[in-house]
């Protein structure tokens, strides 16, 4: 009964949305793009609202792959994306603030972007880094902030790679680092391709220019977008959650069937980052359980057009480590992974709606991974896990602590947390005390532990002249980058 009643409200959004799409129309902010779909037999507005039908919007996503994947300079962390196949990103929303474990808030320095980065290359699940994780304010906020930041990258993860912020001049940027970095052309990025991005829309039922330029640089250049609505229930979308997801999905489809029209094959995520707003005073709140509903029907529309899709993460408006935010991460972390959304998003350090990165909220959120893993993985039921043989030789009555099968399996059979308290802790020691120094030393352990990757010879050489291409000032980069290479305080 519950399945038919999901499989029947994806009917009803997914028809919801195509009287959307072909009565009210989505309005692309680009002449250009407006002037490509007009020419594929589209019926444009002289505004520049498109009005796909059902028929012209289904060819059109068909062009894209419903798997491809995104390649890495160590073959290990190359991302399979789509089908049931499940990656996680760390947060990638250019938080301007480091909140500590009380929810202060201080400035993103360039250091904090160098942490994160080998915070990620160490995590296991994680095999995408780079991206503005934090906006840091010692660098200049200007075009050629994210190349400098994937400059960066490129000396400190061998991963695949997620861009920055947009528009035209940063991304033509990206693509000519990215040819310099892996010695290629154009034709061998849309081979293999190494970066992903966001394409979001200015809802409702609009795209910007800025967007529709990084769509179209991306997708020239066969890297993956990531098409992702972040309609607000009550703000910018309907205020019942159900108009609101039918708003979000016919703003995915739309943004999806243009990139088809720049280049047919483009690889496209179908993203949703749909919430919902909170009445009383506005704010857009993303650790709601309407955010958890919308993470579950973007998985479900996705795979109904076989696209793959983006959604979930850790999301919370906790403004600080707290119960909220384990409450709120873990149920909407939970829904997407237990959903198979392809490409999890936000997955590790976001606080308060995206508003703040924490060190300590990233390793807790590691923490509910891994147990989310556990859980979804299920039991084991093989010989050796009923343990049959030492329940026999056990019997009635007996102790299992000082059996072989114990001392086999207990490193590997239960669930073992890097930072929960378990057990008695010393007298006059605080819990919260104790806690957050097993957080803060799962930080430095990760830290200490990261190892930068081999550098092939000529790579920086390479990397530098395309930099000065642009103007940038490489001898100060690699200082700047030295000196926050060597800091780092909780």
């Amino acid at each position: 009964m519950e399945h038919d009643r999901a499989e029947q409200n994806v009917k009803n959004l997914d028809d919801a949305s195509m009287r959307i799409i072909e009565q009210t129309g989505v309005r692309l902010h680009h002449r250009q793009l407006a002037a490509l779909v007009a020419a594929n037999g589209v019926r444009v507005s002289e505004e520049g609202t498109v009005f796909f039908t059902r028929e012209q919007l289904k060819e059109w996503l068909s062009y894209a792959p419903s798997e491809f994947t995104v390649y890495a300079a160590n073959p290990v962390h190359d991302m399979r994306i789509g089908g049931n196949h499940i990656e996680h990103v760390s947060y990638n929303s250019g938080f301007p603030f480091i909140a500590d474990r009380d929810g202060n808030r201080r400035n993103a320095h360039f250091s904090d972007y160098i942490n994160f980065l080998k915070l990620v290359h160490n995590t296991p699940y994680f095999n995408i880094n780079c991206g503005v994780m934090v906006t840091p304010d010692d660098l200049p906020n200007d075009e050629t902030l994210f190349p400098v930041m994937l400059y960066t990258a490129l000396l400190h993860t061998d991963k695949c790679f997620f861009g920055g912020m947009g528009g035209n001049k940063e991304s033509e940027m990206t693509m000519e680092m990215l040819k310099t970095a892996f010695d290629t052309d154009t034709e061998g990025l849309v081979r293999k391709p190494r970066i992903c991005n966001l394409v979001s829309s200015l809802s409702p039922l609009q795209f910007d220019e800025k967007m529709l330029d990084t769509m179209m640089v991306y997708a020239g250049h066969g890297q993956p977008v990531v098409v992702s609505p972040a309609v607000m229930a009550g703000t910018t979308g309907p205020v019942t959650l159900a108009g609101t997801i039918a708003l979000s999905h016919a703003e995915t489809l739309v943004g999806i069937a243009v990139s088809q029209m720049i280049r047919k094959g483009t690889p496209a995520i179908y993203g949703s980052a749909t919430a919902s707003s909170d009445m009383k005073t506005g704010a857009f709140t993303i650790g709601s359980p309407e955010s958890a509903l919308a993470v579950k029907y973007c998985a479900r529309l996705a795979k109904m057009y076989g696209l793959p899709s983006r959604g979930g993460g850790a999301l919370n408006d906790a403004k600080h480590v707290s119960v909220q935010a384990g409450y709120e991460s873990m149920m909407i972390q939970f829904v997407a992974n237990q959903e198979k959304i392809n490409f999890n998003f936000h997955s590790a350090g976001g606080l308060d709606s995206y508003g703040a990165m924490s060190y300590e909220k990233y390793v807790t959120d590691l923490d509910i991974l891994a147990r989310i893993k556990y859980f979804l993985d299920d039991l084991d039921t093989g010989p050796e896990f009923l343990a049959l043989d030492t329940i026999e030789k056990v019997g009635i009555g007996g102790e299992y602590l000082t059996q072989m099968h114990t001392a086999q399996y207990c490193r590997k059979a239960p669930f073992i947390s890097d930072i929960s308290l378990q057990g008695m802790i010393r007298p006059g020691v605080r819990a919260d005390d104790a806690l957050f120094d097993k957080m803060t030393a799962k930080i430095n352990a990760l830290l200490k532990s990261y190892k930068q990757p081999d550098i092939p010879p000529g790579f920086i050489q390479k990397l530098d002249r395309c930099m000065e291409k642009y103007g940038v000032d490489t001898a100060a980069l690699k200082e700047k980058i030295q000196t926050a290479d060597q800091a780092f305080s909780l």
